[in-house]
């Protein structure tokens, strides 16, 4: 048994007594020595130690674990390792990133399978679950099913579960037709007009004309901008409606400098200064997920076909396309990672470039036939 006394410095002094015999310590058959570490609740766990300072050791972390509410059972419910899991296993995250998987189990797991215990949860489960978002977004389906395969797989690695009841389990794609990605020149005109609002139109020119995710924009300050180029050096994400400031950015690729065209620089130009952010509320400070939705839904209120931040990217890239910028400077520019993500988006808009063109072709023989003499 052991016997656990905190000290005043906050540490706990534990004593061992473990397979006692004839006052001196015993070592199990496979050479380790053993005891048992009483728990809050009145529980006894088992700790293992090849040497007793190893045991000692073992003994302090289950008393940790305890402490902090960490220590599960065969019993442990669904929604109680969901809880130690976020906030053990997923305390690094971004918070934004966090936030995505609390949203996902609170909304679709929990009512479903979280008083179920962890042991009896079973492929049919998960299925249960994944058919309540079927009718949602391919996007929403994934955000569920990376929630519960995060979940139930650190689960099975602490020993938890003998196998992941997701494994094999796909989410319901759609079969709507696919709409369309990226502005058109006409569309992009249409749409600079309709920003009736200076910071409207700020974020507008500034992921049309420079490529740069909502984040990225809504991070952006005077100070990052020079009169032909602008450095990306911070992104502020949203955690519930506030703004966090403090974010990474998305990758290290992220971080680059792009050129600012003409009619951007004369945008900015024109741009109230309200403080550190080029798009900012009243007071100059960052916006709120809520001041972000009603501006940006004012946008698409004045414009007569569906538009989201992220087409204002896909324009960019499409310019880019256009432009002949090469894959390597464009990779640049757009902030990926990898130069695969930029090759997909210039395959895909050579794809169909190449379909127009065997249009114009297939148009051509049909029109230019010679016509057949008798």
């Amino acid at each position: 048994m052991a016997k656990a006394k905190k000290l005043p410095s906050g540490n706990w002094n534990v004593k061992v007594f473990s397979h006692i015999e004839n006052g001196k310590r015993k070592k199990r058959k496979d050479g380790r020595y053993q005891k048992k570490v009483t728990l809050s609740a009145g529980k006894q766990k088992i700790v293992y130690g090849k040497t007793i300072a190893e045991l000692n050791q073992a003994a302090l972390a289950v008393l940790e674990e305890d402490r902090q509410g960490l220590i599960v059972d065969d019993k442990t419910l669904v929604g109680e390792w969901a809880k130690i899991w976020l906030e053990k296993y997923k305390a690094n995250l971004r918070p934004n990133t966090k936030v995505m998987y609390k949203n996902a189990y609170n909304t679709h797991i929990m009512g479903m399978i979280g008083d179920m215990p962890l042991r009896e949860v079973r492929p049919v489960h998960v299925r249960e679950v994944m058919a309540g978002v079927s009718e949602k977004s391919e996007s929403l389906q994934h955000k569920v099913l990376l929630t519960m395969q995060q979940i139930f797989n650190t689960a099975r690695q602490n020993g938890l579960m003998i196998k992941d009841p997701t494994e094999g389990i796909k989410i319901t794609p759609h079969t709507k037709p696919d709409k369309a990605k990226y502005l058109t020149k006409d569309q992009t005109k249409k749409l600079l007009a309709a920003c009736d609002d200076p910071k409207a139109l700020a974020f507008v020119a500034l992921c049309l004309y420079c490529g740069l995710r909502r984040e990225e924009a809504l991070g952006l300050q005077w100070g990052d901008i020079e009169p032909d180029s602008l450095t990306v050096n911070r992104a502020v994400a949203f955690v519930e409606d506030r703004p966090d400031p403090s974010q990474e950015l998305k990758t290290k690729a992220a971080h680059r400098t792009i050129p600012v065209p003409a009619p951007l620089r004369e945008i900015l130009g024109k741009t109230p200064r309200r403080g550190l952010y080029v798009i900012a509320k009243t007071d100059g400070g960052a916006m709120t997920k809520i001041a972000f939705r009603r501006l940006w839904e004012r946008v698409e209120r004045r414009v007569d076909f569906p538009v989201h931040p992220h087409m204002l990217r896909h324009t960019y890239s499409t310019t880019l396309y256009h432009a002949g910028v090469d894959l390597r400077t464009a990779q640049y520019l757009l902030g990926h990672s990898s130069i695969q993500m930029t090759a997909e988006i210039y395959t895909h808009l050579e794809r169909g470039d190449g379909l127009k063109a065997a249009g114009r072709i297939e148009r051509y023989f049909l029109e230019e036939q010679p016509s057949k003499t008798s």
